[in-house]
């Protein structure tokens, strides 16, 4: 719950009833808890692996993530029981539809963001490095723009050409 400032009446609405607290609205908030970068690493290693391969085990994911089988083993455990995908010990996961959007999403911002920074000269495997770690807490809305930024440079080599020249120096 948070206090915010009074509005003029000091009255509010909480579920469809109108509350006062001495010129202070007591506000119940729901925040909607957004995937850790580590969950979105997890997730989009399991989506790579399995388009990649038809499947992914345990030690698989820890070869890749650079962590122990049994911190894979915790967190496919997480994972399941926060509904991003389906496992059982010994025997596989498979990713849902809300665990597979989050990793469509997280490959896809990796891509646009990778994308821009080579545009602005950044090289390719600094490029990738950097995109790794900015796609994790960048906005949906910045990444649409930088989408679209993208979009348009392909399109005007000119404009391209000029960003490309400017930032050689």
């Amino acid at each position: 719950m948070l206090l915010a400032r009074p509005n003029p009446i000091n009255l509010f609405i909480v579920r469809g009833e109108q509350q006062r607290v001495d010129d202070y609205l007591l506000v119940r908030t729901i925040q909607l808890k957004p995937e850790t970068p580590r969950v979105e690493d997890y997730l989009e290693a399991i989506y790579r692996q399995v388009q990649e391969r038809g499947y992914t085990s345990t030690i698989d994911l820890a070869d890749k993530l650079q962590v122990k089988p049994p911190t894979v083993s915790i967190m496919l455990r997480k994972l399941d029981r926060d509904g991003y995908l389906m496992y059982e010990p010994y025997r596989g996961m498979k990713l849902t539809e809300k665990g597979e959007k989050v990793a469509i999403s997280v490959i896809s911002r990796h891509r646009v963001i990778s994308e821009f920074l080579s545009i602005i000269g950044v090289a390719e495997k600094e490029a990738q490095h950097d995109a790794e770690g900015i796609e994790h807490h960048v906005l949906p809305t910045t990444v649409h723009k930088i989408e679209r930024l993208v979009e348009f440079l392909r399109k005007n080599e000119k404009s391209l050409n000029a960003i490309r020249d400017y930032t050689r120096t």
